[in-house]
């Protein structure tokens, strides 16, 4: 229980007049507000607010209303009751209404006059306007906060890095080190913070060398930043890249020096790498007689090797500068032109072969390939390409032409009148009732139709490589077509079942022969591939603006390493399922190339074991 406070009593020879007047005087040099209770403060008897809150000369039951606020009364009534209780001293700090209408703070105090019998009499009051100082407190408060706050928010960034976060004081002691840089050294924050630099393990030059470098920042109030090699706690020797900043007060002045430092061990790891791994290739490069190429992500050339330099009869500069394009023949020009810009464009490996002149004033074949070269993240970083000559290869392809068209020519003569003799003792055969002659005949018109198509194909092969294989265009009904065909291969193979599924009137604008020797080829392939019982299922449908051929077998199947090759000049599948078929890979070949040639495209799917489609689509007719 609180001890009861009295007022004191002034002795004679003082009248209460004057022991009054010099309470009075006291009170109003030590306080804002004055004011009287009565005993239990249900009437404020009255009140001098001296501007801070209104006054009261009379007495006034309601001053709880007037003078506090409603969110503050609980908190008032309960001290009130306190004071009652045990008489002693109201003391508060609480919110009244100013005079302004607006709200205020107060320390209020309060104490009881008792009279002889220990009874209240009434209270007198002290209040001081405090607001200014609450504000204060407030304000003060509130910046606590926001440093606290903000101190959370950079101890959770340097916490979650790994990079190594410390400040120095201008003694080179650590006065904040981050969890990383803990962890590096092995220490806990006790045993390192307020340590120096030798106490944390740094080796005296290392110390020495930092020690310097924090002088010359209070000198200069200039970040430095530098690269070190020391031992990690569990990792071993590292090396790291640092900057050392100054922190600088109001005034300008140097009062700390804040330091990251990040790990770069990988980073210059992987340089000496790249560096080493640079170096093998131009050894590799330089030694070759390959013409290599480098180009960057916008196909620009940033390397060309001594290959291609005495291959140009340029400098490695003046390739640079002006690059290879218009080295190449003229008719070259524009078809490897777009065909370089698509790959670049696509990301995509290239192919092309292109003339470019040689020291005796003639043009060399070349076949260049590239291959589209990515970063670890991903990201298309250019070409690196290998130019080889291939002049002999072309001058013995056209050799091997130039005698194949010739043996063509000279063989169709005679298989034109052996196919007309063939079919003459056929009929004749066919009118005497001799089954076994007519079968043997029949036979017979067989092989000789192949032998037909086979040199055909290689006439149509020196034609293309010669540029000679024109296409006479015209309009036409490719259902008919196909239906043809299939009529003729079915009377052609017999171990088969040909299925024909064809749409009429499906017009387009193309070399009708050329076309049916496509089709004629695709189902003598799905003859040859499939076993005898099985069906070959051909169909021409529309759709789209085009018109779409397609043959199905039941076949061997082609394994997903060949099928991108199939269309390929003197390619052929090799497996022991296919060594005993006959075929020199031209055939797909060629009816890529007619197919293209009639503005057409064509294609192949395939399942090992289970069969293949190749089906080609040509633009309908206007």
């Amino acid at each position: 229980m609180e001890k009861t406070v009295r007022l004191p009593l002034f002795q004679p020879p003082q009248s209460v007049t004057a022991r009054e007047a010099r309470f009075s005087a006291l009170i109003a040099v030590t306080a804002d507000i004055l004011y009287r209770m009565n005993p239990d403060w249900t009437t404020m008897q009255e009140l001098d607010g001296r501007g801070s809150v209104l006054d009261t000369d009379t007495p006034i039951l309601n001053w709880l209303q007037v003078y506090i606020p409603d969110h503050e009364r609980k908190r008032v009534g309960a001290a009130i009751r306190k004071a009652i209780k045990y008489k002693s001293i109201f003391e508060l700090e609480h919110q009244v209404n100013s005079a302004n209408g607006g709200l205020a703070w107060v320390a209020s105090r309060a104490a009881p006059v008792l009279d002889d019998d220990g009874k209240i009499v009434e209270w007198i009051g002290i209040a001081n306007d405090i607001t200014a100082r609450k504000c204060a407190e407030k304000a003060s408060q509130e910046a606590i906060e926001r440093l606290e706050e903000l101190r959370r928010l950079y101890e959770t960034i340097t916490s979650n890095t790994p990079d190594l976060i410390y400040v120095f004081d201008l003694q080179y002691r650590f006065t904040y080190v981050n969890e990383a840089l803990l962890t590096m050294w092995g220490k806990t924050w006790d045993t390192a913070v307020g340590k120096g630099l030798r106490e944390n393990g740094y080796e005296e030059w290392h110390a020495q060398m930092h020690e310097r470098e924090i002088d010359q920042i209070r000198l200069t109030k200039q970040p430095i930043r530098g690269e070190v090699s020391f031992p990690h706690a569990t990792l071993g020797r590292r090396i790291y890249d640092y900057i050392f900043t100054p922190v600088l007060d109001a005034a300008g002045e140097v009062i700390a020096i804040a330091g990251t430092t990040r790990d770069i061990t990988d980073i210059r790891n992987a340089e000496t790498a790249i560096t080493e791994s640079e170096a093998r290739f131009r050894t590799m490069a330089e030694g070759t007689d390959v013409m290599i190429g480098v180009n960057d992500e916008n196909g620009t050339a940033v390397y060309f090797n001594e290959a291609w330099t005495r291959a140009a009869g340029r400098t490695m500069a003046d390739l640079l500068e002006n690059g290879w394009i218009d080295l190449m023949h003229a008719d070259d020009r524009e078809r490897v032109t777009a065909l370089w810009s698509e790959a670049v464009r696509k990301k995509t490996p290239f192919q092309w072969e292109f003339r470019m002149p040689d020291r005796q004033g003639g043009y060399r074949w070349l076949l260049a390939r590239g291959t589209p070269r990515f970063r670890t993240d991903g990201a298309f970083a250019g070409y690196i390409s290998a130019t080889v000559d291939i002049t002999e290869m072309k001058e013995n392809d056209q050799r091997k032409n130039d005698f194949i068209s010739m043996v063509s020519h000279e063989l169709k003569t005679p298989l034109t009148s052996l196919n007309g003799y063939v079919q003459v003792l056929r009929n004749k055969a066919a009118k005497n009732d001799d089954p076994f002659m007519a079968s043997a005949l029949d036979n017979a018109l067989k092989q000789v139709r192949k032998m037909t198509a086979m040199i055909n194909g290689f006439l149509n092969l020196s034609r293309l490589e010669t540029g000679k294989m024109p296409m006479d265009r015209q309009d036409f009904d490719l259902g008919q077509l196909v239906r043809e065909a299939a009529e003729e291969a079915k009377s052609i193979d017999t171990g088969h079942r040909i299925i024909v599924d064809a749409d009429r009137d499906a017009r387009v604008n193309a070399d009708r022969e050329k076309i049916g020797q496509v089709i004629y080829n695709l189902l003598n392939n799905a003859a040859k591939y499939s076993a005898p019982g099985t069906t070959i299922r051909v169909s021409c449908t529309t759709a789209g603006g085009k018109t779409t051929v397609s043959v199905t077998d039941q076949g061997i199947g082609v394994s997903a390493d060949d099928l991108p090759r199939l269309f390929e000049r003197f390619y052929r599948v090799k497996t022991t399922e296919t060594r005993h078929i006959a075929g020199f890979g031209i055939g797909l070949y060629l009816a890529m190339e007619i197919v293209k040639g009639n503005d057409g495209e064509i294609h192949a799917e395939s399942t090992p074991g289970q069969g293949s489609r190749f089906y080609f689509s040509l633009p309908l007719s206007q």
